[in-house]
């Protein structure tokens, strides 16, 4: 009998999830609507289970989630995007009379999912963040008065740097933000705050709201040049930190795992609140290599037992993604600088995502999956272009 549904197996955070449960001796069914990935190839992984793609088939994906459930017999389903966290969360009426899914309620986690409620919860919590425009909020001919140039134009729904683009003046500001609008719905506008350096809190809390878990990462180097997912990074001691976050997610009644992004603002020396995700994180792997086992505990919480509040971790612990730090190096503007950086090694011992002797495996699916979006965006392109 396999013990956790472990969703979207083609992710670098899944994996993680997967070789931390593996080692604990639990049992995993891996799922994906990706054919080859590194979580199926996982030495750690159990069978796996193709899925439909959510993105285009949620009603389908729902079914084939719910078919499985009633199929064999899980403890703890665990869904790692946010898009897949989104449609089970919301649908949990379906997936919870078979496992459970440790998870907050759905109008909890959407303050997570949209940033407008994200920035409307700082405001009441008293939580300091960039001065904004939320989409109920917009006025394009006040946003130089009250925000100040450059602005950052970012949809209240997606992941990652999906849609979110930065406005230099006035003239720019109003096409950009009816392009955003158009593709990707509601849409906040934000004062830019220059990079004084990003940290990132990473949690659990148990189920009466109490922190149970936590390390803090400070970003080393970025998939871009002005953020997105983190390629390098370094665990850090930042108390005060993890005092901002708590205010935040304590005051939300959380419950299972969240992170949250700061950006220090350089003008005031302030951490600035950028996102909450209400989710397993990208860089996971650091925080198990640092020394806290969040998919167990995650599954602990789920199955009902009680955790022990452990505020410790180790500092000072490094990893990276090869492979998306490899790319990050086309991005900047000193190319041959940059890859100087990527190819000599670190004094401190570098832990790696993907990469492990332990096991190889999932390095040959990331490669596979690599592949298979390089030919994706070539089609693209030519199609495009004829």
């Amino acid at each position: 009998m396999p013990d956790v549904l472990v969703l979207d197996c083609h992710t670098t955070h899944s994996l993680a999830a997967i070789r931390a449960l593996g080692r604990r001796g639990l049992t995993t069914t891996v799922a994906s609507h990706r054919a080859w990935n590194p979580g199926r190839l996982s030495r750690h992984a159990g069978t796996f289970l193709r899925l439909p793609d959510p993105a285009v088939a949620q009603a389908a994906y729902l079914d084939a989630v719910e078919a499985e459930l009633q199929a064999r017999t899980y403890d703890v389903v665990v869904p790692v995007t946010e898009s897949t966290v989104d449609l089970v969360v919301r649908n949990r009426d379906r997936v919870e009379p078979h496992a459970a899914l440790p998870f907050p309620p759905y109008e909890t986690l959407e303050v997570g999912l949209d940033k407008g409620q994200t920035i409307e919860a700082a405001r009441a919590l008293d939580v300091a963040h960039p001065r904004t425009m939320t989409a109920t909020e917009v006025d394009l001919d006040a946003v130089g008065d009250e925000l100040g140039f450059p602005v950052v134009v970012k949809p209240h729904y997606g992941s990652g740097r999906e849609g979110v683009a930065t406005a230099a003046s006035p003239t720019e500001l109003e096409p950009l933000y009816e392009r955003t609008v158009a593709a990707h719905g509601p849409t906040l506008v934000q004062e830019y705050v220059p990079d004084g350096g990003e940290r990132g809190v990473y949690t659990i809390y148990d189920r009466e709201g109490t922190l149970a878990g936590v390390t803090v990462q400070e970003r080393l180097r970025s998939r871009h040049p002005d953020g997105g997912a983190s390629t390098l990074r370094e665990t850090v001691v930042d108390p005060d930190l993890i005092r901002r976050a708590d205010r935040l997610l304590a005051g939300l009644g959380w419950f299972g795992v969240a992170m949250v992004e700061f950006r220090i603002d350089p003008r005031d020396g302030a951490a600035k609140l950028l996102e909450l995700n209400p989710r397993f994180w990208g860089s996971l792997p650091l925080s198990i290599a640092a020394g806290v086992d969040f998919p167990g505990l995650l599954y602990r919480l789920g199955i009902g037992e009680p955790l022990d509040r452990d505020l410790s971790y180790t500092a000072g612990v490094r990893a990276r993604c090869l492979f998306a730090d490899l790319l990050q190096v086309f991005e900047r503007e000193d190319v041959l600088r940059a890859l100087c950086k990527y190819v000599v090694p670190s004094r401190t011992r570098t832990h790696h995502d993907v990469v492990r002797l332990s096991d190889p495996l999932p390095t040959v699916g990331k490669l596979a999956l690599l592949g298979a979006d390089l030919r994706a965006a070539v089609t693209e392109r030519v199609g495009a272009a004829g």
